[in-house]
């Protein structure tokens, strides 16, 4: 006799997904894989992301030390294994949770990545002299599948961090005088322009160019929405996706 349970674990899975946005603690839990990934990928040199401060103090606690932050990212998965079991335990997570996100920020990369460009291009198009902004590796092609796969690892956690859950989050609690509504529209349009300009800044900023800057601006209101709107996993998820695929295009 033929049988759905095997199903009902994945639809289910599905059903809680979309059922509303991804909670701070389920996030944490999804995106651990990013950074595990990036942690491990800066070790072979290809450089660490330009807001990234979380390694920096990671590597101050590890005194510079190879083995100790090995040891340190060791302790991690080890805490974060255990962490799995006890909330499967308790049905408070199940592994089938990152299928969800995966397809759902697959979605929103491939569709507004693709969006996006064809925009771009057609700005370029009318203005001869603007050009869609290409990393110096990609642009000596120098990069390799590892250097996108950490870059945009990189990008999509600490990005997300910084500029939607930091300063857009924090600018929406700080104006949340004016309400809610307009708290988040006021915040979402200056994080997504400070997410621009930071590409400019500092020693290893670009030079400013207009096409850049609008092309990242759209794409950190982009980015915006979905963290507003599905949460810090799915927005990360989505930014390291996004990355993977129009930097492995432009390569």
């Amino acid at each position: 006799m033929t049988t759905t349970k095997p199903l009902r674990p994945r639809a289910g899975a599905f059903r809680r997904h979309f059922s509303g946005r991804v909670d701070p603690l389920t996030s944490a839990i999804l995106v651990f894989p990013l950074f595990l990934t990036y942690q491990l990928g800066i070790l072979g040199g290809h450089g660490q992301n330009g807001v990234d401060l979380v390694t920096r103090a990671l590597i101050e606690l590890c005194k510079h030390d190879l083995a100790n932050y090995l040891l340190a990212l060791a302790a991690m998965l080890v805490g974060y294994a255990a962490i799995l079991v006890i909330l499967r335990h308790h049905g408070s997570f199940h592994p089938n949770r990152f299928l969800p996100v995966l397809l759902e920020s697959g979605f929103y990369a491939l569709s507004m990545g693709s969006l996006i460009l064809f925009a771009m291009s057609k700005v370029t198009s009318f203005f001869p002299g603007l050009s869609v902004p290409v990393l110096p590796e990609l642009a000596t092609g120098n990069a390799s599948p590892l250097d996108i796969l950490v870059i945009s690892a990189g990008a999509g956690l600490h990005e997300e961090l910084v500029f939607r859950v930091v300063v857009m989050g924090g600018l929406a609690w700080l104006l949340s005088g004016i309400g809610a509504r307009s708290a988040w529209l006021v915040a979402l349009v200056v994080s997504s322009l400070v997410f621009s300009l930071a590409h400019h800044l500092g020693p290893m900023g670009e030079p400013f160019a207009f096409a850049a800057f609008i092309y990242r601006t759209l794409a950190g209101v982009f980015f915006a929405i979905v963290y507003q709107v599905r949460g810090f996993a799915v927005a990360a998820w989505t930014h390291a996706l996004y990355d993977l695929y129009v930097l492995g295009i432009l390569a």
